[in-house]
């Protein structure tokens, strides 16, 4: 029997994408026990980091046609689907005001995969960035967001500074370390982050979508791509 996610889904999450009409994720259309738990919790982090970013997008007071397509770009949308996104995104961008639900309930899904949620924090300065100039706003947006998933003030700069033209200009904000931190320092810091962001540690989440595990890998090479720059800066490579 044919289920739609805002069915399965509880909270706010499930009520913007019932009220939406939206049916996520085409061809599973039959729930086993286990396949329902799997389908709720991607469709609870599609759905969530859909309606962040449409609200993020409204919080400076209007939203561009380059945030929009920037979304788009980063999230691959299957054509199929884009009628139900675009349902969800416009529903959601009425307003700035009201995210904080949605935000607590993605990190009630996944506090205990801080990496899921650094991904969502990591989308939404994608998307802030979209016109080349994140604006204070966004910015405060962005770290409120931070604050529901409690995430600390480091982590926070770190992921603010995991972009690719930082890794050309600084690559040690990518790791969140220090230029003077010493290279075993900075090796720990980097298995660290290396360990949490392995995309294999996204897929055993439950969560296979392509266009988050892409954005893992792309992550993921950052991490390695910062590591690398600074063992040839410092000549221990």
């Amino acid at each position: 029997m044919a289920a739609s996610l805002g069915n399965l889904i509880l909270g706010p999450i499930g009520a913007i994408a019932f009220t939406a009409g939206t049916f996520f994720f085409s061809g599973k259309k039959t729930f086993n026990k286990a396949g329902k738990n799997f389908n709720q919790q991607q469709g609870v982090y599609a759905i969530g980091l859909i309606v962040l970013a449409a609200k993020l997008a409204k919080s400076d007071g209007v939203v561009t046609s380059d945030e929009i397509a920037k979304f788009k770009k980063i999230f691959r949308i299957p054509q199929s689907d884009l009628k139900q996104i675009s349902a969800i995104w416009r529903s959601a961008a009425e307003t700035s005001e009201g995210f904080e639900p949605y935000a607590e309930q993605l990190y009630q899904t996944f506090r205990r995969s801080p990496q899921m949620l650094e991904q969502i924090i990591l989308g939404l300065f994608e998307i802030g960035y979209a016109d080349h100039e994140l604006s204070s706003p966004e910015l405060k947006y962005i770290k409120k967001v931070s604050n529901i998933f409690k995430l600390d003030q480091q982590t926070f700069n770190r992921l603010r500074n995991s972009r690719s033209e930082f890794v050309r200009e600084d690559p040690h904000k990518v790791l969140g370390v220090k230029k003077t931190d010493s290279i075993g320092d900075i090796k720990k810091a980097y298995r660290a982050l290396a360990r949490k962001n392995h995309p294999d540690v996204i897929r055993a989440k439950g969560i296979t979508d392509t266009s988050i595990i892409r954005k893992a890998k792309e992550k993921f090479q950052l991490i390695n791509d910062a590591y690398e720059q600074i063992l040839k800066t410092k000549g221990s490579k």
